[in-house]
């Protein structure tokens, strides 16, 4: 029995090989960069390069530092990604900061316990990444509540001489995430505005956790909280980044009963009280979605953001822009910006 168990697990593999194989020029031909790179800001000395292909398949980065060539693969435990048509590595931001990077994809169109099908590889132009070089005056861009209109936005930029530093997507570029469309769009938005060269921070909004897709953001975003809230620092800015989660209580019935902000909240609380800012940093900022933080679920993010020194927070959730001063209730300056 155990014979003839053996013998027809190898009659299948050697049929969906041959399948794979006999559709992998066609499939092959159609296999493209859909979606250019961003590097994305993911959590103390480490970037994520994010792109994405028509059809799944592997993804790497090349690159030289210090006289060595590096290649950096989307791996995940020693094995590489090779279903997806999302990729996303993880690179020292050392490594890229004032340096050029190449990625890639290979069409994978099987991958077997003890064989692959494997199709052409496509390879991005150089893409010189700026990162910090040590100017005395940086300039973030913060652009907040697009949901899904990033048109407008683009305009809006027109109107200013001074290139972006740093871009901050400051949460609800999309106002759902519903399906894998609706995340790869972030990152078009992303690339639409950074073209790959320089840093893009992303908070997530309240919208963003809305759909089935929601769930699955964070096996891109391979943060080094594990969560949507991690710090970076560039240049004379240091930042906390925060998850505000929804706008309603877990209970509403929007929700369906199948969200648990409170014990994410819980899990963030809990790592903020850890977090000690960058004292050799100039400014120390809050980049978080909702701008009201008295009162998450119970936990009291106020008077923490105030005992880290956090010079100011930015904003985005009410559509409107408002510039707040020391007010009495807020030990710190607010930014509120975002809308169509």
């Amino acid at each position: 029995m155990g014979i003839l168990t053996q013998i027809f697990s190898f009659i299948m593999s050697l049929i969906v090989t041959l399948q794979a194989a006999l559709s992998l020029p066609v499939l092959s031909i159609n296999f493209r960069i859909d979606t250019e790179s961003t590097v994305f800001e993911s959590g103390d000395d480490m970037y994520t390069v994010m792109w994405t292909t028509t059809r799944p398949g592997s993804g790497y980065i090349t690159y030289t530092f210090d006289g060595t060539d590096y290649t950096v693969y989307d791996a995940v435990g020693g094995a590489v990604r090779s279903t997806d048509t999302i990729h996303s590595v993880r690179v020292p931001k050392a490594h890229l900061d004032n340096n050029s990077y190449t990625y890639h994809s290979q069409y994978v169109g099987t991958k077997q316990a003890y064989n692959a099908v494997k199709g052409k590889t496509i390879d991005s132009e150089p893409v010189y990444f700026t990162g910090y070089n040590g100017e005395s005056e940086i300039n973030a861009l913060v652009i907040a509540d697009v949901h899904d209109e990033p048109d407008r936005s683009e305009k809006a930029m027109s109107n200013f001489t001074a290139k972006p530093s740093i871009i901050i997507l400051d949460g609800d570029m999309a106002s759902r995430m519903e399906k894998k469309k609706d995340f790869v769009n972030i990152l078009k938005y992303a690339n639409q505005f950074s073209e790959g060269k320089i840093p893009v921070a992303y908070v997530r909004g309240n919208h963003e956790p809305r759909g089935e897709y929601a769930s699955e953001m964070l096996r891109y975003f391979r943060t080094t909280t594990g969560g949507l809230y991690y710090t970076f620092s560039y240049g004379p800015l240091w930042a906390v980044v925060l998850d505000s989660g929804e706008d309603k209580e877990d209970s509403h019935e929007e929700y369906s009963g199948l969200v648990d902000f409170r014990s994410y909240i819980a899990d963030e609380t809990k790592w903020l009280e850890g977090v000690k800012a960058d004292e050799n940093s100039e400014y120390k900022l809050c980049l978080v979605h909702k701008p009201n933080m008295d009162d998450m679920d119970g936990s009291k993010w106020l008077g923490m953001l105030a005992d880290i020194g956090i010079d100011a927070s930015v904003s985005g959730h009410f559509h409107r822009l408002e510039l707040h001063f020391f007010d009495g209730k807020t030990p710190y300056r607010r930014l509120i910006t975002g809308g169509k």
